[in-house]
């Protein structure tokens, strides 16, 4: 076997990370076969005490004490007779992303699954002393248990992450209705081709939503324009008028019309002035016009 180094998702790649083999998991379910079972439901006795008045017990929610009871014949089954078959990991995964979305932190989370360890690992120590392939084997399968809840807890982060990011860019790019069919989009910082990408789409599902005749789009917060984000500020106004609404790109400083004429960009293309006021100006006017012929 070889140990893999990417990210663990199925059965076989958490068994050659830990070297853990099917003789080894047969060994555990085939002991764990023997094991009494008033020592198993010692076992889970254990578990709910302490989680109820162990030292610790502030840290898990009710929930994840009525679970303990009510899954009982499942938590013994997935630690003895059930270790690491086809279905497992998808199985506990789902559960350990559950219980740490319902606020369970991952250091109690830990705590518990080794106590649970423990207490098996104890209970086949008891009954098999001399048997030192299956207690080895059994410290393996535990390595991989953790494994699995280090690993959903990393897609968690992940997701939040990438939820936190998403509400960031939308309130970085806040489109405001200043006036009957005039929407104002301020750009501000850094933007590269992602973001202009972004901004481009949330701009034309606006101009459909408000029905806008005019755009104004910002950028005298805009640090810098390359090639790349330039063209963008052009398509994005193509991209407008197909839809019928005027774009007007202001704010553009001398430092960024310098770079975009080095840039050879066709400024005839874009609809500019040099301030946000300028802007408005014409917005207005463009909107009252539009407001008489109609």
């Amino acid at each position: 076997m070889t140990a893999f180094t990417g990210e663990l998702s199925s059965l076989a790649q958490f068994k050659d990370a830990y070297f853990l083999s099917e003789e080894e998991i047969s060994l555990i379910r085939e002991k764990s076969k023997q094991l009494p079972q008033d020592a198993l439901d010692k076992a889970i006795e254990q578990l709910a005490y302490s989680l109820e008045r162990g030292p610790f017990s502030s840290h898990y929610p009710d929930f994840l004490k009525v679970h303990i009871h009510q899954r009982k014949e499942q938590i013994i089954g997935s630690y003895s007779l059930h270790v690491l078959t086809d279905d497992f990991v998808e199985e506990q995964s789902k559960i350990r992303l559950d219980i740490l979305q319902r606020g369970v932190s991952l250091e109690a989370f830990i705590r518990l699954l080794a106590q649970l360890h423990e207490i098996f690992f104890n209970i086949l120590r008891e009954h098999y002393p001399q048997d030192i392939d299956l207690l080895i084997a059994y410290k393996k399968f535990n390595q991989i248990d953790l494994n699995i809840l280090a690993r959903e807890y990393r897609h968690k982060m992940v997701s939040e992450l990438q939820q936190q990011n998403d509400a960031l860019r939308e309130l970085s790019t806040p489109i405001a209705q200043i006036w009957q069919g005039i929407l104002l989009l301020p750009l501000v910082g850094f933007i590269d081709s992602h973001r202009a990408q972004e901004i481009m789409g949330n701009m034309l599902q606006q101009i459909a939503e408000k029905s806008a005749e005019v755009f104004i789009l910002d950028i005298s917060g805009v640090v810098t324009v390359d090639t790349a984000v330039a063209n963008y500020l052009i398509k994005m106004t193509h991209a407008a008028k197909l839809m019928g609404t005027e774009c007007i790109i202001s704010g553009i400083s001398p430092y960024v019309a310098q770079t975009m004429v080095e840039l050879g960009i066709d400024i005839e293309q874009i609809h500019t002035t040099a301030s946000m006021q300028d802007a408005l100006k014409q917005a207005i006017q463009t909107s009252h016009h539009e407001l008489i012929t109609k």
